[in-house]
């Protein structure tokens, strides 16, 4: 029977009906499904889905479990089982000597080889299940844990959350790894309330269903372990301490034999990850042995030694552990060369609604912590989970904090239930902060993945304190249609982040600007003049230099600087008139004589990156180029100056940025 919180007297009208109950639950879950449905219907392909739907694509066809190693397949063959049947015509393997490079080409080819927005929505629909899933679950533990009341507040709040509905639909794996973590706690908490066979195989199914969506699902194991030892500890029972120890024990031993047989259970019980001897580029020791720390890189190849997890599984751990040595950071307009301990604090603060933060300020004072076990089995999950996240610096994103929101409801939920029923004026009170929740919220419909609070300035200031996934993910190409179907031009060009995505697929006729990410690649650039004229879109994450670097490492540094002439959905920038662009003319010049070099048209090739010298003198970038064309030509005297010019400016402007230049 669901527990309710004690109303002061004259509360009396704030008892629902069961009826009345229903009906606002379904309700709320109907706005949901169509926020979310309607919202993502307007968005393009955003970075990570491709890959996913491809990878799950290919795990159907030929159990290629190599394909996007990056994650376990769950979430993956769930949300391609609908494109099976569509006809897609599947591409041959690319001949590229990097497992995540090929899979990043591949999965466009399959994707826009038919109707990519059938396909994306077909996807994405499936993770919508996860995110309606999530949804009742927060409204069940809410109101088991605090009354009805509470569950549907905690609803309300999980339903107009910005960050729920920015990924609540995305071919992602981290909304199906929220609602099974939440699952798992969830179905623990029911269980340690009353133990019973059904109880502990629910848990230890959400358990292993977690396991195998995501990496870091693996952190449901110690934190249920916590739970477990803080429960006997601090929540008295009829039964010895020393029993209940025994038991938990026992049911936790339970729930990691089926998430380890589960696990293998979704690789087939392989362990290579390739069928018919078919090997991952690079070998798997030669990709662990890219991870910075000795003892990780042991643990991993003494795993794999010994067979005792599938070869993909292991490949996607030793990714995550490259990480952090590799990939730089932007957060609050500042660039750093690796992630940084304010990363997920930050993105939690500028990206949730200061409804929910303010109910979680409150919680201690609303009297919520007398329900000793519930206030755990809430809040232990947050700081575990938030805790790695946090040290293990994969500033990535606040969808990795995608596992704590469903406990942060319920909490925010029940404070804003004990809260209400205390008099009046609280209710009042607490109607005002939900009616604020819900227009900060839809004030940045339909682009919910550019939100950000008030207090950080909103939707259209995003970009200029966080990227990639928190604002601009690649999402903006139809706004940019609509736009160029409203103002036409005889010219334009455009920015985009994703540089697999062609944006005449979508009727975008502009001629492309170089991205950070294909330059990251190396990928042929199209050559830019130094001058260019029309009607400039540029994406919020190229703006910021998002992976090109601050100041005058970013070619878009100039147009940072202007105000744009129009924002769509807060992540497409756009300027008219007639611009200098010599850095950008300049990345473009170096990047076609690289590929010349490449195909050994040597003289071709230094008449090239002479240009881009002349065009942009204090680019170590361009001078690095400029000094393998001279020692290709045979120039030596030449290319030792270039040399020692590019290493001069890579030690002197944003050196941490550019460690890779100064050797």
């Amino acid at each position: 029977m669901a527990q309710t919180l004690s109303a002061p007297s004259g509360t009396a009208g704030l008892i629902l009906s069961p009826r009345l109950i229903r009906f606002v639950v379904v309700a709320l879950l109907a706005v949901f499904a169509g926020l979310l449905y309607f919202s993502v219907r307007q968005e393009s392909q955003t970075f990570d889905e491709a890959d996913h739907l491809f990878a799950g694509f290919e795990y159907w066809r030929h159990g290629d479990f190599g394909r996007n190693p990056e994650h376990p397949p769950l979430a993956k063959l769930a949300a391609s089982l609908p494109i099976l049947s569509m006809g897609l015509k599947e591409p041959a393997p690319l001949p590229i000597p990097f497992f995540k490079a090929q899979d990043f080409f591949n999965s466009a080819q399959l994707i826009y080889s038919g109707d990519a927005d059938a396909v994306l929505l077909r996807g994405r629909m499936v993770i919508a299940l996860f995110s309606l899933a999530l949804g009742m679950l927060v409204f069940f533990a809410g109101r088991e844990m605090f009354g009805e009341l509470a569950g549907i507040f905690a609803l309300a709040l999980f339903v107009f959350e910005p960050v729920l509905l920015a990924n609540g639909a995305l071919v992602t794996t981290d909304v199906p790894l929220a609602c099974l973590y939440f699952a798992s706690v969830y179905g623990f908490y029911r269980y340690v309330k009353r133990p019973t066979v059904l109880r502990l195989g629910l848990c230890a199914l959400a358990t292993a269903l977690a396991v195998a969506t995501k990496h870091s699902g693996f952190l449901i194991l110690p934190t249920l372990l916590v739970l477990a030892l803080v429960d006997v500890l601090a929540v008295p029972e009829g039964v010895g301490r020393g029993r209940r120890l025994s038991r938990l024990g026992v049911a936790l031993l339970a729930i990691a034999g089926v998430s380890y047989f589960g696990l293998w259970a979704v690789y087939g019980f392989r362990y290579a990850a390739r069928p018919g001897g078919l090997e991952i580029v690079p070998p798997m020791v030669a990709y662990i042995g890219g991870i910075p720390h000795a003892w990780q890189r042991g643990v991993l190849l003494f795993l794999a030694g010994h067979h005792l997890f599938p070869q993909a599984y292991l490949y996607g751990w030793a990714d995550i552990l490259r990480i952090p040595g590799t990939r730089g950071t932007f957060v609050l307009g500042r660039h750093h060369a690796l992630g940084t301990l304010v990363f997920f604090p930050a993105v939690f603060v500028i990206k949730t609604t200061l409804a929910v933060m303010l109910l979680l300020l409150l919680a201690p004072w609303a009297g919520i912590r007398g329900r000793r076990r519930e206030f755990l089995f809430l809040v232990l999950p947050v700081f575990i989970f938030g805790a790695v996240a946090v040290f293990s610096k994969l500033n990535m994103g606040v969808r990795h904090l995608m596992p704590l929101y469903p406990f942060c409801m319920v909490i925010a939920g029940a404070t804003a239930g004990a809260l209400a029923v205390r008099s009046r004026w609280a209710r009042v009170a607490v109607a005002g902060l939900l009616l604020f929740d819900v227009v900060s919220s839809l004030h940045s419909f339909p682009d919910y993945l550019s939100y950000s609070n008030e207090i950080a300035g909103g939707p259209a200031r995003t970009y200029r304190l966080v990227g990639d996934s928190n604002d601009d993910w690649g999402q903006g190409l139809k706004w940019t249609k609509a736009y160029l179907d409203k103002h036409p031009t005889s010219e334009c060009w455009i920015a985009h982040m994703n540089p697999i995505v062609d944006p005449r697929y979508y009727g975008i006729p502009c001629k492309a600007l170089p991205s950070g990410f294909a330059h990251m690649l190396g990928m042929p650039l199209a050559q830019v003049p130094p001058v260019i004229s029309g009607t400039v879109f540029i994406s919020s994450t190229e703006l910021v230099g998002y992976l090109w670097g601050p100041d005058s490492l970013n070619p878009y540094e100039g147009f940072r600087l202007r105000e744009p002439d129009d924002r769509l959905g807060n992540v497409e920038l756009v300027y008219h008139g007639s611009f200098s662009v010599p850095l950008i003319a300049a990345e473009t010049e170096g990047s076609q004589a690289s590929q010349l070099l490449g195909q050994h048209r040597v003289p071709e090739a230094l008449v090239m990156a002479q240009d881009a010298a002349k065009l942009a003198p204090d680019s170590a970038d361009v001078t690095h180029v400029l000094a393998q064309a001279l020692t290709a030509a045979g120039q030596s005297e030449e290319a030792g100056q270039a040399a020692a010019r590019t290493r001069e400016l890579a030690r002197t402007i944003h050196p941490e940025l550019q460690k890779a230049l100064q050797k």
